[in-house]
């Protein structure tokens, strides 16, 4: 039997006075009942609203962090194919160049691109070294021509580990070395190469 009706047959059982004390008692049981419950259920509120809002606010966080990873992840892919179609624009270049070699402009290439690297460097002795097959185009003939008018004295020397196309160009002492070869032209003009294709390609 619930609390107040014992104390509803309680009052019965009483007369008067007693009766109206217990009924004061009750009353007052009531009412701090009632400001318990109330105080209990705002205390819920409080708590549920809070929680909510510390539930939101990592959800936000987390959501935000996973947006910030899958878009560094994104840029990061996004990146990698750039940087793998501009390995293959300068691959078809380099195949591209490596096609001239089969051309009648080459040996005209060569000699006026080793006369002026003569131009640059200083010295009277120098060594031409180049993948061997380039001596079909790196003549003696063209070598002795191209350093009478430079006034230097070439060499042959074939290097199995140069790369094919063009050459290097080795001072006598060994102190001064310059690359010539399609590949080395490459390399040393690829970040200028690598900005002007990306703004090209992507305005970046």
């Amino acid at each position: 039997m619930p609390l107040f009706d014992q104390v509803e047959l309680l009052c019965q059982a009483m007369g008067g006075q007693a009766r109206e004390e217990v009924e004061k008692i009750v009353a007052h049981a009531r009412d701090e009942a009632a400001r318990l419950v109330a105080a209990a259920e705002a205390q819920r509120v409080e708590t549920l609203g809070r929680t909510k809002a510390e539930v939101e606010a990592q959800a936000k966080l987390e959501a935000r962090n996973r947006l910030d990873r899958a878009e560094l992840e994104s840029k990061r892919q996004t990146g990698q194919t750039k940087e793998a179609i501009l390995r293959q624009v300068f691959s078809r270049a380099l195949a591209q160049l490596q096609d001239f070699r089969r051309s009648p402009a080459y040996p005209d290439w060569l000699s006026r691109r080793l006369l002026a690297t003569l131009k640059q460097l200083e010295g009277q002795q120098f060594q031409v070294v180049a993948y061997p097959e380039e001596a079909q185009w790196l003549t003696p003939e063209l070598l002795t021509a191209t350093g009478r008018e430079a006034g230097a004295q070439l060499t042959w020397a074939p290097d199995e580990d140069a790369p094919p196309g063009g050459f290097l160009l080795v001072r006598a002492d060994g102190k001064v070395r310059y690359d010539q070869t399609f590949q080395g032209i490459i390399e040393r003009q690829k970040e200028s190469l690598r900005a002007e294709l990306a703004q090209r390609l992507w305005g970046s």
